[in-house]
């Protein structure tokens, strides 16, 4: 079963929390954005820095996000940063800095790829800047994203999209549908 068919389950139960539904109907506020932002940033920096030190980055040198998204957080803010980590995203970044290196591309699989194909809806909708969400040459680097995958990877990208669904909804009690 490919790597795909084997996380369908938790990519749509990720797709179907409330903060996904709020977001897609246009419904989410700058600041909850903002915030959600901010909790990507840890997440990410924790990836970029595993996937640097493994030699996977030298691979895909326009995928790091981290910084494009502190930019986009800024903005969103005006530069009052104002926000903390969510204690599931500090959880997160705890379990991934002491992650073996291959399964850190099972985190990347779920976030960055997101990025690249939902995240061009995503970058339409929501409020503010979207530096984090714009790629340059795309395709080309979902191809040589890919090319690092292997059907192996399934149960590690389950359990990111585990935290993942775990991070959004972290935002119910703040949404109402």
């Amino acid at each position: 079963m490919s790597l795909r068919e084997s996380t369908k389950e938790k990519h749509t139960a990720a797709e179907h929390t409330k903060f996904m539904k709020t977001l897609f109907k246009g419904n989410i506020t700058k600041d909850m954005w903002a915030d959600f932002i901010y909790q990507k940033m840890l997440c990410y920096n924790a990836m970029e820095l595993k996937a640097a030190m493994s030699g996977y980055l030298d691979q895909l040198p326009d995928l790091p996000r981290t910084h494009r998204l502190y930019q986009d957080y800024r903005a969103l803010t005006d530069g009052q940063g104002k926000h903390t980590f969510r204690p599931e995203a500090a959880e997160y970044y705890k379990y991934l800095v002491a992650l073996d290196d291959e399964k850190i591309l099972a985190h990347m699989y779920v976030w960055y790829l997101g990025d690249l194909s939902g995240g061009q809806m995503i970058k339409k909708i929501v409020p503010g800047p979207n530096n984090s969400l714009t790629f340059n040459n795309a395709e080309e680097l979902t191809i040589k994203f890919r090319s690092l995958l292997s059907d192996n990877l399934a149960e590690e990208a389950n359990v990111a999209f585990d935290w993942a669904i775990k991070l959004l909804k972290s935002y119910d009690n703040e949404l109402s549908i």
